[in-house]
């Protein structure tokens, strides 16, 4: 059985009975969940919905990356990360992705190619970030969000990234998902069926 499968079987054993918004926001709300456990008991449960979004690993034509410097209210910190952004209500990633690049460093993608996937946070959030690797890039910016201050892009080889991580200057963990994912994208493509 994969792992994929049993978890599967193992979802089927939780019921929710009823659901609740308790908070209407934006990008996310709030809901309470009151759902039937496997040995039978009751538990709440409060759940960050969350539209999704994307993050890119923006590549130059010097083989840099494009990172950009935001600050994030939560961190209270200016925090250095690939560009990323929460995708409208039925939009499809590929569309957010090409749309958040040019707000965030004023580039678009010749080139946008998915290369993984995660869930920030399940443990209550629905937030998942489909992150793709964008190339052949072409200055076309178009206009930020309006409560977005962002540096210019900040260009650094991969190793530089990499070396940013152990310093700790990089701790966001979508950019590190970043990596990771292109590292094993790369291996990918590197084999002789890649």
């Amino acid at each position: 059985m994969s792992d994929r499968d049993q978890a599967d079987s193992t979802t089927s054993d939780f019921t929710v009975l009823e659901s609740e918004t308790v908070l209407e926001g934006r990008p996310f709300n709030v809901v309470r969940h009151l759902v039937r456990l496997p040995d039978g008991r009751e538990g709440h449960y409060q759940v960050v919905q969350h539209p999704g979004a994307v993050a890119l690993v923006a590549i130059d034509d010097e083989d840099r990356w494009l990172l950009v410097r935001q600050f994030r209210v939560p961190a209270a910190r200016v925090m250095l990360e690939v560009p990323a952004g929460t995708r409208e209500p039925g939009e499809e990633p590929e569309v957010t992705a090409a749309r958040e690049l040019r707000e965030e460093t004023g580039f678009a993608a010749g080139s946008l190619q998915r290369i993984g996937g995660t869930w920030m946070a399940p443990g209550f959030v629905t937030e998942y970030i489909h992150y793709y690797l964008a190339t052949e890039l072409a200055y076309d910016p178009l206009p930020g969000d309006a409560d977005e201050f962002l540096s210019p892009p900040v260009a650094m080889t991969f190793d530089e990234v990499l070396g940013a991580i152990d310093r700790g200057a990089i701790e966001d963990a979508k950019t590190i998902v970043a990596t990771a994912l292109f590292q094993r994208w790369q291996a990918a493509e590197s084999t002789p069926d890649g």
